[in-house]
């Protein structure tokens, strides 16, 4: 009996320093699972925020334009607006005669609603017989806004300075029956209205799983900072299920952002939604940021998962076959 005690209580004393050096390793642990958390939700916040998921850039393919285009004019429509045809008045009044004066111009390749509307009168024009006859300027989109580069090229900034083009424009997340197809066969309009709303559908999938990635983040670090000050072991589990949870949804969000983007650039018809192959283009540092925060997502929700059974494991292996057979 003695010599039981004489165990037990040589067992406790040294049980109790081991966890005395375990939980300085513990806090460290918490600290940069914490660290990196919150990092990844500032990357994450900021790319959301920002509108530079994608970018174009037409500068090469205006200077081939300029120097091997079959026409010289073809680059000129770049600063010359084309009206509505057939026109449409910007007054309330109907049956009045139209004034050509009152007119809203509309310069081609601004909108794709415009060249939607009036693809008939622009192909018996010849704007879009050749690349070079559909105006290209550079872009930069975001989850919410697609916006023109600033100084990059003088003539989008003449337009916009001019009020015929707008710097941005915001993008749909909604369906809006188009009324301004009327001058587009019905298999065409069918088509477009198709992949609109296949469209919308993978734009509404990226936006709620970047909200719903940023909310789990946050969730976990309120859980992460919490284990500071109780249920240590407890609370890091949690909260680094937390963090892959927020990086699964992260890694959804941006599966589906490419693919929307693939699925633009290849809709119908495609000289209104392709680009021309000296167009450059791809993903902006926006994307780069939304990466970085899923590789700090799933790094933190690795560390704060896997330490408290790694923890658990260690003194098991660590225990004498004797000790454990008494």
């Amino acid at each position: 009996m003695a010599s039981k005690g004489i165990s037990s209580s040589g067992s406790g004393s040294i049980h109790a320093p081991a966890m005395e050096r375990a939980r300085p390793v513990t806090v460290t642990v918490s600290a940069v699972s914490l660290v990196l958390s919150v990092l990844a939700l500032l990357l994450l916040v900021t790319a959301i925020s920002t509108d530079h998921w994608y970018e174009t850039d037409t500068r090469r393919h205006k200077e081939n334009c300029d120097r091997f285009g079959s026409d010289s004019n073809d680059q000129k429509n770049r600063e010359m607006p084309i009206y509505h045809l057939p026109l449409v008045d910007t007054g309330s009044g109907g049956a009045r005669p139209r004034d050509v004066a009152l007119m809203k111009p509309v310069h081609v390749g601004s909108r794709e609603e415009e060249l939607l509307e009036n693809w008939r009168a622009i192909l018996g024009m010849g704007i879009l017989e050749t690349e070079c006859g559909r105006p290209l300027f550079s872009t930069h989109f975001g989850l919410w806004r697609k916006c023109y580069f600033k100084g990059l090229d003088p003539d989008i900034d003449k337009l916009i300075d001019r009020g015929i083009a707008d710097r941005c424009t915001a993008v749909k997340y909604h369906f809006s029956q188009p009324i301004r197809l009327r001058n587009i066969p019905l298999n065409l309009t069918r088509t477009i209205q198709q992949d609109e709303w296949h469209l919308l559908h993978l734009r509404r999938i990226t936006a709620g799983f970047l909200g719903m990635a940023a909310a789990v983040l946050m969730c976990g670090s309120i859980v992460s900072s919490v284990g500071f000050f109780w249920e240590e072991n407890l609370t890091q589990h949690v909260s680094g299920l937390l963090f892959l949870m927020a990086g699964v949804f992260c890694t959804i969000s941006l599966c589906t952002y490419a693919a929307s983007v693939n699925y633009d650039l290849s809709r119908t018809p495609p000289f209104i939604y392709g680009l021309p192959a000296d167009v450059d283009h791809g993903f902006g540092w926006s994307v780069c940021c939304a990466g970085v925060s899923l590789g700090l997502s799933v790094a933190a929700g690795c560390l704060g998962a896997t330490f408290p059974f790694l923890r658990r494991a260690g003194p098991l292996r660590s225990k004498d076959p004797r000790e454990s057979s008494v």
